[in-house]
């Protein structure tokens, strides 16, 4: 088991990654000084999977386990659903000294996050995140939220866990959509920060996406990534400036999303913004063709989702207008200048990206 430290003040956490962590939970747990009260939240889909384990694991350590399932979707990741889930964290008498922990995805760990964040005036929370977006990102770094009708994660919290245990194991139980999903991070993770990872994808990606390699090297490939974002998080974790940089893809990528009502996973939605971003940077002059050309041959391989033709251009662009990172009216958008290293561009006009919208359009319907 690797384990990784993100240096945050007053809150410093570890990141545990290897295969079979999910056995050791009730430890960690428990080495981590945590109440006794916890509220287990997860997905109906994750419940069948991995809830019996993780809750047992937790119940041989001494805890006293509240199970909460959703939906675990997109749509569900509403105030609606934390009101419901409020509702039951207050009728199982959990008290100040009580915790959450999230088993799950992306939308599990949010909305988990934002529950922990708000429920009486904010509380501990775990992150057990079951896939590869989850392990390599959403899992690390205290963003907390949920969707509004008008835009995603528009309503949230800073939110810092205090465990992340990542399993890498659990990925093996994916369906290859959610795999190819979840490697969008991992590649926009080589795009702004890491050549030798990109190169690393460029001779594995048929591998990692089938789950062909070995317990070892997946272990490797994960905690690189863990890695990644914790020292971004830790320099910036707020979002000030320097995070902001893990947003690249993902001003198209969030607006596709919206348009779409939710119908492209998280992952595949940034693929598709990946594809924008860089007609962005080649169009503005900054990024050099045939480097733009290996990201989107290494997505092509990866997988592009199909059908974003069908969206009108003007009804992303619209939804881009709701980003969070939008100044005085005006895209900022985070573009790359060479393999590992991006930059944040703002003052980008509509009709850029429009344009770059259509690009996606053209290239990939």
């Amino acid at each position: 088991m690797q384990t990784i430290d993100v240096t945050l003040e007053p809150h410093p956490y570890t990141i545990h990654v290897g295969h079979g962590v999910l056995a050791r939970l009730g430890g960690l747990c428990r080495a981590a000084g945590l109440g006794r009260q916890v509220a287990l939240i997860t997905d109906h889909t994750v419940a069948g999977l991995h809830l019996e384990p993780a809750a047992a694991g937790l119940r041989e350590a001494g805890f006293e386990v509240t199970e909460v399932r959703f939906a675990g979707t997109d749509s569900a990741k509403n105030l609606r659903t934390a009101e419901q889930i409020f509702g039951q964290l207050i009728q199982a008498g959990l008290d100040r000294r009580a915790w959450v922990l999230a088993l799950g995805g992306g939308v599990v760990g949010d909305l988990a996050g934002f529950v922990a964040a708000t429920f009486l005036r904010g509380i501990p929370f775990v992150q057990v995140p079951t896939t590869i977006v989850s392990q390599v990102d959403a899992s690390i770094g205290g963003k907390t939220g949920v969707n509004h009708a008008l835009g995603k994660n528009m309503i949230g919290a800073f939110h810092q866990p205090r465990l992340v245990c990542i399993d890498t194991a659990l990925l093996r139980t994916l369906p290859r959509r959610e795999l190819v999903a979840g490697m969008a991070e991992v590649v926009k993770h080589a795009v702004i920060r890491d050549p030798a990872l990109f190169e690393f994808l460029e001779h594995h990606i048929e591998q990692i996406a089938g789950m062909e390699l070995d317990p070892d090297q997946l272990d490797g490939l994960i905690a690189a990534n863990a890695r990644i974002k914790a020292e971004v998080v830790a320099a910036d974790e707020k979002e000030s400036e320097l995070r902001a940089i893990l947003n690249y893809g993902h001003t198209i990528g969030h607006a596709i999303e919206s348009a779409s009502q939710y119908g492209y996973l998280h992952g595949e939605a940034v693929i598709l913004g990946m594809v924008g971003a860089g007609e962005l940077a080649v169009q503005r002059g900054m990024w050099p063709e045939a480097e733009r050309t290996r990201q989107d041959q290494l997505l092509v391989r990866l997988g592009m989702p199909p059908g974003l033709s069908r969206l009108g251009a003007d009804l992303i662009v619209e939804r881009t207008r709701a980003d969070k990172k939008r100044l005085e009216g005006r895209h900022r958008f985070v573009l790359a200048r060479r393999l590992g290293q991006v930059e944040i561009v703002d003052g980008i006009s509509d009709t850029e990206v429009r344009a770059a919208v259509e690009y996606i359009q053209r290239r990939h319907p």
